[in-house]
């Protein structure tokens, strides 16, 4: 196993995993709805970040695009996002990324049946073109933008479809659609066979998840902008940042510090025969500064535990 971590597509970040000793890097060029940057701008670092990795050693592993609105409201492949897409490709390809992690966001003028048809052929063509580049493509199991094949249900129908998909596997989001407790031990013994790729990030909850209706506030704020101060009155919601949580009920603290029996966890890897990459996804608005960055030394020296 190699352990890394989610950063910037810039060079400070190569100089970063090296001063703490990670393996790799992984880049999330997502759509600007989903906090991320115009696609122009991303391939723009390219020659940065080729000249960081040969300085520091420090490879690219995988590129990511979460939220993609590949599917149009029709069903075909839409354009304009169709090119995001191969441009996020042949930026990881340039790094020397072997993989891509993929997303299908619900398209709610199309049934659950043309949804499901829809995600089969764009992703049957995102692998094929992630294959000519020497590159395997994992899907996401998180719900923001709109993903939605992310659970068994979804897997079972689609994964037999799309020779080639695996999972992007994150236990802090089986929260979502398993309790208080999750559902991370069974699905990492039923479906790790399928794993292709691995998130690290912990997670503490009271009561259900709120990341349901967190997610579906967030797409009312991103389509009507004057209703932010309204929605974001609810209790649910801190008014910092463009989206957050209430810190009394959900957080992403420090693998380690969390709720997931991560022993347990990596022991179903193991019983899978998992080697893969585990990527470090710091992702908390109590986590960060320098509470932060000790956070994220804590992980690696908790996980690095775990790594036989």
């Amino acid at each position: 196993m190699r352990l890394g971590i989610i950063a910037q597509p810039e060079a400070a970040s190569f100089s970063y995993a090296k001063d703490l000793g990670l393996d790799f890097l992984e880049f999330d060029c997502n759509p600007v709805s989903i906090f991320g940057v115009p696609t122009e701008k991303v391939l723009a670092k390219l020659p940065e970040c080729q000249e960081a990795s040969a300085r520091t050693g420090i490879p690219t592993a995988a590129v990511g695009r979460w939220g993609s609105p590949v599917i149009a409201k029709d069903g075909s492949i839409d354009p304009e996002e169709w090119k995001n897409v191969i441009a996020i490709m042949d930026f990881g390809k340039a790094l020397g990324a072997k993989h891509y992690l993929a997303s299908a966001a619900w398209v709610p003028e199309l049934t659950y049946y043309q949804n499901i048809t829809a995600a089969i052929h764009a992703l049957r063509k995102i692998v094929t073109e992630a294959e000519d580049r020497g590159m395997d493509v994992s899907i996401v199991n998180c719900m923001i933008g709109g993903n939605y094949i992310r659970t068994p249900e979804q897997w079972k129908l689609v994964l037999p479809e799309v020779p080639g998909l695996k999972i992007k596997y994150d236990p802090s989001h089986s929260f979502v659609h398993g309790g208080a407790n999750g559902r991370y031990l069974e699905e990492a013994m039923e479906w790790g066979g399928s794993f292709g790729y691995v998130h690290i990030k912990g997670v503490i909850q009271q009561g259900l998840s709120q990341e349901p209706v967190h997610m579906e506030v967030f797409r009312l704020i991103q389509k009507f902008p004057e209703l932010r101060e309204t929605l974001f009155s609810s209790q649910l919601f801190t008014n910092s940042g463009p989206f957050a949580y209430n810190f009394t009920s959900y957080d992403n603290p420090p693998a380690g510090l969390d709720a997931i029996n991560w022993r347990a966890f990596f022991a179903a890897l193991y019983q899978h025969g998992y080697n893969g990459d585990l990527s470090i996804e710091p992702h908390s608005r109590t986590w960060r500064g320098e509470l932060g960055e000790k956070g994220v030394k804590y992980t690696i020296k908790y996980i690095r535990d775990l790594m036989l």
